[in-house]
C-alpha cells in the first residue's frame, strides 16, 4: 500500500510517549466529520507526547510535527462503526468514548519550528479490540531507533475544528486520520520542553516510556450504530 505513505497522505506516523503528567485546565469546542454541531470537551491533563517517526525507512512528511495528548472529559456520543485503511491493511472499528485531544506542538530545541499546518485531532477510545496480524516494524525518531512489534489498535483520532476562547483553528487536512496502536514499550528518560496554544511560554516534562504508534489512515466509510 505504497500510496498510504506519510508523504502521500500529508501526515506523519507518530510515536507516542508517556509523560510525567502535567495538570492542564481548558474548555474547548470541537467539531469533526462525525459531528452535526460542536461538542464541548474539558481538558484535564497533559498525558502523552508524540514525535514524528520514520517507519521502515520511509521519509518524514514534516519533522517539526509533534503532538501533545491532553486527556479530556465530555458528554456521551453515539457509537460509530468505521471502515479504515492504512499501510497495515483494512479493518472495521467501533468508536467508544471521546478520550482527549491531540494538539499541534513545537518541541523547543535548536532549529525547531511550530507545525503550522498540523491539525488538532479528537481521540476516541475504541469500543472493542480488533485483532490485527502480528508484525515487526522499524521506527526511527529524534529519540532513537528500534524494532517493535505492532500490537492492538486502541484509539482512533479524527481531525477537528477547535475553538478555544475567541480563536478558531480550522482543519487543514480532512482526509488523513490516525489509528493508534500499542507497540512494544521501551523505558527511557528524555527531558522535553513543549510549546503549544495551552502552553504559549513553554512547559517542561519528561518522556518516560514509548507506548503507541499513530498510523495515518483513510476513513473509507462510517455509520452510527
Amino acid at each position: 500500500m505504497a500510496s498510504m505513505t506519510a508523504q502521500n497522505l500529508r501526515l506523519d506516523y507518530f510515536k507516542f510517549y508517556d509523560l510525567e503528567n502535567r495538570i492542564a485546565e481548558a474548555a474547548v469546542s470541537l467539531q469533526g466529520q462525525f459531528d452535526k454541531r460542536p461538542q464541548r470537551m474539558q481538558l484535564r491533563l497533559l498525558d502523552f507526547f508524540a514525535n514524528p517517526v520514520s517507519k521502515n525507512g520511509e521519509p518524514f512528511y514534516d519533522q517539526n510535527a509533534h503532538l501533545s495528548w491532553y486527556r479530556g472529559a465530555q458528554p456521551a456520543e453515539p457509537t460509530r462503526q468505521v471502515v479504515l485503511e492504512n499501510q497495515f491493511g483494512k479493518l472495521t472499528i467501533r468508536t467508544g468514548k471521546g478520550y482527549g485531544l491531540l494538539v499541534p506542538t513545537q518541541k523547543i530545541e535548536s532549529n525547531s519550528a511550530f507545525p503550522e499546518r498540523l491539525d488538532h485531532y479528537k481521540v476516541y477510545r475504541l469500543a472493542d479490540v480488533v485483532k490485527v496480524p502480528s508484525r515487526e516494524i522499524r521506527l526511527k525518531d529524534q529519540f532513537g531507533s528500534e524494532t517493535v512489534k505492532l500490537g492492538l489498535p486502541l484509539y482512533f483520532a479524527v481531525p477537528v475544528t477547535k475553538r478555544h476562547g475567541q480563536k478558531t483553528y480550522d482543519i487543514h487536512n480532512d482526509v488523513a486520520h490516525l489509528l493508534i496502536y500499542s507497540i512494544t514499550p521501551r523505558d527511557l528518560a528524555k527531558a522535553v520542553r513543549l510549546r503549544n496554544q495551552f502552553a504559549p511560554r513553554g512547559t517542561a516534562s519528561r518522556a518516560v516510556r514509548s507506548l503507541m504508534l499513530g498510523a495515518p489512515s483513510l476513513k473509507r466509510d462510517w455509520k452510527e450504530i
